[in-house]
């Protein structure tokens, strides 16, 4: 449950108010057990890997952190050399159009009615000066989250995606893969008919974008919903909803900052991406969540996360996977509240 917010002229989502309370309890409980967890702990910031991808955008979808909208290329050309600097090689461009925001971030014919900004094309020339491998991702949405998908959306969803995608393949030479944007998880029951559901729409337009670009890799990036004791069906969840979709890179959110996932619970979630990743023949990267909640709705709802607590997300994901992305880093390791030190004792130690 969402609704739109305006900060700065553009939109963002918001948490609907009748929705606040009970989520506030879940993400105020997480929070605590998160710091109990890290009280029964040794500090350590020697990691086992380093993050060394983070997602970007044009503007943060339900906050306003660092927009872009306006940069130059210049502009980008000294943020990637900042990230260069902080071990990051990878970016990964969260959405080139939001559908529900109505805004579009390059140069569309497709989606002329709504709102525009060539934010997308300087960021890919300076990404490629600075040699920053880029994942750029497409047509965003909420269809991953709808409670009542059915197939006259599956099908607007499909030609929406690759709408967009044959419009950014006219850059295809300035990026290195592709990024499917809509996000989903499993929520705690079966539901085989939406993931029939799901599982055709990914098998369609992943199917028609390897025909459009073989030689990109596709990355999805779903959220971690830990659920005790339904490991098996979060398992044969994701088996279903991946089945026969030619996916390269599987990248979860590990959803502790958004308090899908405690601290306590990661080590058995990840084993259960690992089991399921295994199965399905696809890479597993980790996308570790460099936030906290501070409050819902408005312009800053989120603080940079302790750095004790990104190390112990690193080190929990770290048997796993063979690389680590984050939200994200220009923000969270920059002048959000807690940025300057989270920076320093986990990218510039």
């Amino acid at each position: 449950m969402y609704r739109i917010g305006n900060y700065g002229g553009f939109n963002v989502f918001e948490p609907a108010p009748a929705s606040v309370p009970q989520v506030r309890g879940q993400v105020e409980m997480q929070i605590r057990r998160n710091r109990e967890f890290l009280n029964g702990e040794t500090s350590s910031f020697e990691l086992p890997m380093r993050i060394s991808g983070s997602f970007i955008c044009a503007h943060a979808p339900d906050y306003v952190g660092v927009p872009t909208l306006d940069w130059n290329e210049n502009r980008w050309l000294e943020l990637f050399a900042d990230m260069r600097l902080s071990g990051i090689d990878t970016v990964v461009w969260q959405a080139s159009v939001w559908n529900e925001l109505k805004e579009v971030y390059y140069d569309s014919k497709y989606f002329a009615s709504y709102r525009r900004w060539r934010a997308v094309e300087p960021m890919l020339a300076a990404a490629r000066t600075r040699n920053m491998r880029v994942f750029l991702g497409g047509y965003g949405s909420v269809v991953g989250w709808s409670q009542d998908l059915d197939d006259h959306a599956v099908r607007h969803e499909i030609d929406s995606q690759l709408a967009c995608m044959r419009e950014l393949l006219a850059y295809r030479d300035l990026f290195d893969g592709i990024y499917f944007s809509p996000e989903t998880a499993f929520r705690g029951t079966r539901d085989r008919a939406r993931e029939q559901r799901l599982n055709h729409l990914y098998r369609h337009y992943f199917s028609a974008v390897k025909k459009l670009a073989p030689e990109k890799e596709l990355l999805m990036s779903p959220a971690s919903k830990f659920y005790p004791g339904m490991e098996h069906d979060f398992e044969e969840c994701w088996l279903t909803l991946l089945e026969q979709v030619p996916l390269d890179i599987l990248a979860p959110q590990d959803s502790v900052g958004c308090s899908g996932c405690a601290l306590s619970e990661q080590p058995q979630m990840w084993r259960c991406w690992h089991h399921a990743a295994g199965a399905l023949g696809i890479r597993l990267w980790a996308n570790i969540e460099l936030f906290e909640r501070r409050e819902f709705g408005g312009a800053t709802p989120f603080n940079a996360a302790a750095p004790e607590r990104v190390a112990a997300q690193i080190r929990h994901v770290a048997p796993w996977v063979s690389k680590c992305l984050c939200w994200e880093y220009p923000y969270f390791a920059g002048n959000a509240p807690g940025g300057t030190e989270l920076r320093h004792k986990i990218f510039r130690p």
